[in-house]
């Protein structure tokens, strides 16, 4: 019998796919609340089935939308979905009630890549001016109640995702929605890590002048606590944003006004997570200018930060596993009844971590994972 030419290609799929389930499985298994782990989950997702843009839509028991969030900011994007929801209903097909509570896993919005789509308002208003054309969605659900729906997007002249796409996006909603199940506490630490920082520039009023996308999708997310379909528009914007930035800006220069060394700092916490909003004076070709900068700096849990250092090393999936649970301080007696081995075989496994990381000890093993950088 011939061998099938496709095998090794079929394998090295099959292992991507398997690698990314554990790295997807491991996220949700770190004892995050969903509004910190759901931008990794996203995020290792769109590495795995290469995407321009991912989101996440949270509901409650009934199937309405509380909350929302996207890797890249779309302000007037967002703005249509709220103010025309139920047109989005009409020119999709389903609601999106209906989709949380009855709709297939995977695959309810693939209409959205059909010509007929092409003529309706939803696809000149979300879909064209940012060249989208395919879509993928995929729903979290369990026996008790839907949590939210997963969303991903390609361009026009990209390749339609394939049925291996929408199979590994299926296979990562159990392990979602098993994150999702428990109440977890709001991280009681955070740190820098590889959070992201953007500047914003004000007026000597307060008012922006200038930012980025990335610096505008910080600043929502700083200042507001929930996105859903009650939000106030206005000007294609979150009305309550610039106010609120406002604030911040004139608390900060007022700080700045009152003299001292030290950059002005302000922390804004919600559950999102943790910002720090810096005050930077700007200069102007003659000299100091009314304007100044506002670097606003998202810190991230401690817990996700020991997350991405256990990933950046070359230890197998077994041995990140005992890293992180050992770097977070749990006794090596808990993390063998966790990972359901004896504690002779986890120490076998720590002299392979250590010397791998090339360490003597598990402070120096925490000291590893609780750096800013990778070696």
């Amino acid at each position: 019998m011939s061998k099938d030419p496709r095998r090794p290609l079929m394998n090295r799929m099959d292992s991507k796919q398997s690698a990314a389930i554990a790295r997807i499985r491991q996220i949700c298994c770190a004892g995050l609340p969903s509004r910190s782990f759901v931008p990794m989950v996203v995020k290792e997702l769109r590495e795995s089935i290469p995407s321009v843009y991912g989101q996440f839509t949270w509901s409650n028991e009934q199937g309405r939308v509380i909350n929302a969030w996207s890797d890249r900011f779309l302000p007037r994007r967002a703005a249509w979905i709220i103010l025309h929801f139920e047109r989005y209903a009409i020119d999709a097909g389903i609601s999106i009630p209906d989709l949380l509570l009855f709709g297939k896993p995977t695959g309810n919005l693939r209409v959205c890549g059909e010509p007929a789509f092409e003529a309706t308002p939803t696809y000149a208003a979300i879909f064209k001016p940012y060249g989208f054309k395919w879509s993928l969605d995929g729903v979290v659900r369990d026996a008790m109640r839907p949590y939210g729906f997963f969303g991903l997007f390609r361009e026009l002249g990209q390749p339609d995702f394939s049925h291996a796409d929408e199979e590994l996006l299926a296979r990562t909603l159990p392990y979602v929605a098993h994150a999702m199940r428990v109440e977890v506490a709001r991280p009681a630490r955070f740190v820098r890590g590889a959070g992201r920082s953007a500047l914003v520039v004000c007026d000597a009023q307060g008012e922006v002048v200038e930012w980025s996308e990335q610096a505008h999708h910080l600043a929502v997310f700083a200042l507001m606590d929930s996105i859903n379909l009650e939000t106030e528009i206005e000007s294609d914007d979150f009305r309550a944003v610039r106010p609120a930035l406002r604030e911040v800006a004139l608390a900060l220069r007022g700080r700045m006004e009152e003299g001292g060394d030290a950059l002005p700092t302000l922390v804004r916490s919600n559950g999102w997570g943790e910002f720090v909003f810096r005050a930077y004076r700007l200069s102007g070709p003659h000299g100091p200018s009314e304007r100044f900068g506002i670097l606003i700096e998202q810190l991230v849990p401690f817990e996700a930060h020991l997350l991405d250092r256990v990933n950046a090393t070359g230890l197998t999936v077994r041995q990140k596993e005992i890293a992180l649970l050992s770097a977070k301080g749990l006794p090596n007696a808990e993390v063998a009844r966790r990972l359901h081995i004896t504690p002779n075989t986890l120490k076998d496994y720590f002299k392979a971590i250590y010397t791998r990381l090339d360490i003597n000890s598990h402070q120096q093993l925490v000291e590893r994972l609780s750096a800013d950088q990778v070696d």
